[in-house]
Order: structure tokens, then sequence, then C-alpha cells
């Protein structure tokens, strides 16, 4: 079991929109950019010894611009590009399924940049080989 190689896989996933995806900590300037951050899971085993299935929820930090049009344009960008994604693989694991719920406004910054934040889960096989 990997949890590096899951953050690995779901920011890659997100980066393929175009904008950078952190963990999981925004950094203190950049504009047009997300964090990531894994919640607490629930394991399943199975009667093969090798695999693992996991629920594991994780929670994405869309910071944007003061311009509400554009950061709304990011933060749909990237739902699109996760809800109902399935069979995503890297080394010894495999998301078979990550589904969202729809983005909220979270709030403005001391600079103005709004913030929207998306809870998301996705289930997971982990292989030991």
């Amino acid at each position: 079991m990997s949890i590096d190689s899951l953050v690995t896989l779901i920011r890659n996933e997100v980066e393929k929109t175009g904008y950078k995806c952190y963990s999981p900590d925004l950094p203190q300037n950049n504009e047009n950019c997300s964090a990531l951050s894994l919640g607490t899971g629930e394991n399943q085993r199975t009667l093969c010894d090798n695999i693992l299935y996991s629920y594991i929820p994780f929670y994405l930090l869309i910071r944007g611009t003061s311009d509400d049009k554009e950061t709304r344009k990011i933060v749909d960008k990237i739902f699109n590009q996760l809800d109902m994604k399935q069979n995503i693989e890297l080394d010894n694991i495999r998301i078979i399924l990550i589904s969202c719920k729809t983005p909220n406004y979270a709030f403005r910054d001391e600079n103005q940049r709004i913030y929207y934040n998306i809870n998301c889960s996705c289930k997971v096989e982990w292989r030991n080989e």
C-alpha cells in the first residue's frame, strides 16, 4: 500500500487540466492552483491475499483569482476531469472510480482571491506483487 503513489496518481489527473496541484498545502503566492489532502479511508479485504480494496475520501482546495467567473471555470474544469474517472493505474495501485460532489465556494483570502473546494472519494485496488 503506497499512499505516495495514490497522491501522485490523483495529482497527475488534476494537472491534466493545466493547473498545478500541490499536497497537502497551497504555496503562499500562487494563483490558479489546487491542494489535495486525503481523508480517513476504509479498507475491505478480499479472499485473495494480494489484493486490498479501499474507499478513500479526498479533498481539493482550489485557489483562483479575485475574478469569480474565471475561478469557476478552473473549478469546473477540475471537477469534469475527475468526476466519474475510471481505471487509472500507477505502480501497484488502480483507482477503480472517482466520484466528486458539487464544488462549493469556500472563502476569499486577504488578497481577495477566491477559494472553492471539491469533496471526492475514490475506490482503490492495492496489489501486492
